[in-house]
């Protein structure tokens, strides 16, 4: 598996998202555990998390990063090139709408919080993970500047930002990566591509598959994509992460997995070698949200 950079280290071409393994219907936690470290066995490095990935953060807030540090401390193997990034600036009601909360004292109370989830002195990435509409974001970044200049994060990060955003958020903060929602539904994030390589800044692409409902239905949903596996001998699945690999150098995609066979199988895309007509083709053929 090739590497990529992410701000001052490198990571897999390919990441792991753990947001599936802490939410509804999530495996249990011995069998998450194993996914983790099965990954981590077949190359995988990076690791992506959030303090609000739980089924209820009045119960168990921080669930997704103790879950990854436990991960981490069984793995029987060498992690000390491991890398995980982390999220903050959000909470998980048990049910509705997500809340956010950009506000520097809570910032820094949640990164705080998450240092001790993850058991580590120091966060390889720490992420906004929204911009907070009633706090000005050179506000929230401030507080992110803070930490990492305290020496409580090494990297700076966003997600669910705009180009315009992001813009912004470079002339308050070192920004090394944004982390968006990347998949053959979604044209608007392929000018985000070409902002962030432009810029040298990552691309961690969540929901690179378009979501578990559509990742079942890639092949009926985006025939193209149906079409080139044909031709590489592999699912639409599998060429969707190749595509979105060959789209930038940039480009991190972190699929979440439930099993190791999905795992396995979104690892084995890191060999697909798609041809410049058939990169052009798929690109051309994106679909819009609401298919």
């Amino acid at each position: 598996m090739d590497s990529r950079l992410v701000g001052d280290f490198t990571v897999s071409e390919i990441g792991l998202g753990t947001m599936g393994l802490s939410l509804n219907n999530r495996p249990d936690e011995k069998d998450a555990i194993n996914l983790i470290c099965t990954a981590l066995e077949n190359g995988i490095n990076f690791l992506d998390t959030a303090d609000c990935y739980c089924m209820d953060s009045e119960i168990e807030h921080g669930h997704g990063e103790r879950l990854v540090a436990k991960a981490i401390k069984e793995f029987k193997g060498d992690t000390s090139l491991v890398r995980v990034a982390t999220k903050g600036g959000k909470r998980k009601p048990a049910h509705g709408i997500w809340p956010t909360n950009g506000k520097p004292d809570y910032l820094k109370s949640a990164c705080e919080q998450s240092l001790k989830n993850l058991g580590v002195e120091i966060i390889d990435l720490y992420q906004l993970h929204a911009p907070d509409e009633n706090v000005p974001l050179e506000e929230s970044l401030g507080a992110l500047v803070e930490l990492k200049d305290e020496g409580k994060i090494n990297n700076i990060g966003v997600s669910n930002f705009s180009v315009d955003q992001l813009n912004l958020a470079l002339s308050v903060a070192p920004i090394v990566s944004v982390q968006n929602r990347l998949s053959p539904f979604d044209k608007s994030s392929l000018d985000m591509i070409e902002f962030c390589t432009m810029f040298g800044i990552a691309l961690i692409a969540y929901s690179p598959l378009g979501g578990s409902d559509k990742a079942k239905r890639i092949g009926e949903l985006a025939h193209e994509f149906q079409y080139v596996a044909g031709t590489h001998q592999a699912t639409a699945q599998q060429v969707v992460l190749a595509w979105e690999l060959n789209l930038s150098h940039i480009v991190i995609p972190i699929p979440t997995c439930r099993s190791t066979e999905t795992l396995k199988s979104c690892i084995e895309s890191t060999e697909i070698r798609l041809s410049t007509d058939e990169m052009m083709m798929l690109t051309n053929s994106l679909v819009s949200e609401d298919q």
